[in-house]
């Protein structure tokens, strides 16, 4: 074994950790996108972000970008065994208990403009960050929250009636 060569062996698995890759590799560089990942993809966060990702793509970050665009949308956002309402708040709850607030912030605006959260269930969801991930993330979420909604003339009226004001 080299030094560059780091491996784990038992008797039924080779892992490769070093600069030799093995040739059985699951994905290599001529693996195509998924074509449902890619249409999801482009649905969720714009034809304009998905087409600046592949400008932007090198040798060294494409399995990155096949990664993303087939196992996450491709073999999740996809799979249509969860809303993409319900999908939503999940990744919202997540981003923001990792403190992800930059990635927040574009989920925030996809539950908007995209899967069409009901702005009572975000204002929810927002509480509850603050009850199980802190109150210093809520602020955050609250800030990115109401710039979005802001941007996006979200009319909150709708907010009165559910609170009865």
């Amino acid at each position: 074994m080299h030094g560059t060569d780091i491996a784990v062996q038992n008797s039924s698995t080779h892992i490769n950790t070093g600069q030799h890759m093995s040739k059985e590799s699951p994905v290599s560089s001529s693996t195509p996108f998924d074509p449902r990942g890619e249409r999801v993809r482009r649905q969720l966060l714009g034809d304009d972000t998905f087409e600046k990702a592949m400008a932007a793509m090198t040798p060294f970050d494409r399995e990155y970008q096949l990664f993303v665009t087939n196992q996450i949308f491709g073999r999740t956002w996809a799979r249509g065994i969860l809303s993409q309402r319900q999908l939503s708040l999940i990744n919202l709850a997540m981003l923001a208990g990792k403190g992800c607030m930059e990635e927040f912030e574009m989920h925030f605006r996809v539950a908007v403009k995209v899967t069409g959260v009901p702005i009572v269930q975000l204002r929810e969801l927002l509480l509850h960050i603050g009850l199980y991930c802190g109150i210093p993330i809520a602020r955050d979420a609250f800030v990115i929250a109401r710039n979005v909604l802001e941007e996006e003339g979200v009319d909150l009226s709708v907010l009165n009636e559910v609170d009865g004001v």
